[in-house]
């Protein structure tokens, strides 16, 4: 049987333990901003009519927008300006979930496979409702929003927010671990030629599902917060 831990796979820099998936990160990182600064020197030349690296930039801008005024009903005037809001943000947290899961498909152990990395995001997940939330609402109407419908149902609406980064920390988690299980049993059952291509359609399957989901999430919190 293949060898399975939910313990995060140590990587020591002298005598300091930093651990593999924060390493996995910084390389993850250190790629996206070389793209996004030679992104940047493109979007310098950007002209009116859209076309090939400009119309992919709008188009995935535009489509992630849209999706946030979907989820977050832009029609009603208490939730309007909130996707502007929220939009980058999470969709930054789209595409570090996307990156660092992804990488399993060139041989290196995702970084969302370690609950430390998780438990980050989340508690990302967790700033960006909040403070999107007082933004569109205030502080005032914020604190207003816990007392909804009654005031009697405070602390378990306090309790579920602070809950929220713990759930969605140990969701993404669960399902990064169970995929990579899943892969390890079938490389241990069909060690030859099938698991490759399987576990490319399979990875590339399963990590748009967690990046979907990991946006989604934090959309729908932000529209309960400021309904």
């Amino acid at each position: 049987m293949p060898d399975v831990s939910i313990m995060p796979e140590p990587f020591r820099i002298g005598a300091v333990n930093v651990g593999q998936s924060v390493i996995v990160a910084w390389l993850v990182i250190a790629l996206l901003i070389i793209l996004m600064i030679i992104g940047r020197t493109r979007i310098s030349r950007f002209s009116g009519a859209p076309k090939g690296f400009q119309a992919f930039c709008e188009l995935i801008v535009g489509g992630m927008r849209d999706f946030a005024k979907g989820q977050l009903g832009e029609a009603h005037v208490p939730t309007r300006g909130a996707a502007d809001i929220a939009a980058p943000a999470v969709f930054t947290l789209m595409v570090y979930v996307f990156a660092t899961t992804i990488v399993e498909l060139f041989g290196l152990p995702p970084a969302t496979d370690d609950i430390n990395c998780t438990l980050a995001l989340g508690l990302c997940a967790f700033i960006t409702v909040n403070v999107t939330a007082i933004r569109v609402k205030g502080l005032k109407g914020r604190a207003l929003a816990w007392t909804r419908p009654m005031t009697g149902v405070a602390p378990i609406r306090i309790l579920t927010d602070c809950i929220t980064p713990f759930s969605m920390a140990i969701r993404l988690f669960a399902n990064v671990l169970a995929g990579g299980v899943i892969m390890k049993l079938l490389y241990a059952a069909v060690p030859v030629l099938i698991p490759a291509a399987l576990g490319a359609y399979f990875n590339v399957l399963h990590v748009g599902i967690q990046t979907f989901v990991f946006g989604l999430l934090p959309l729908m919190y932000i529209g309960e917060a400021v309904e």
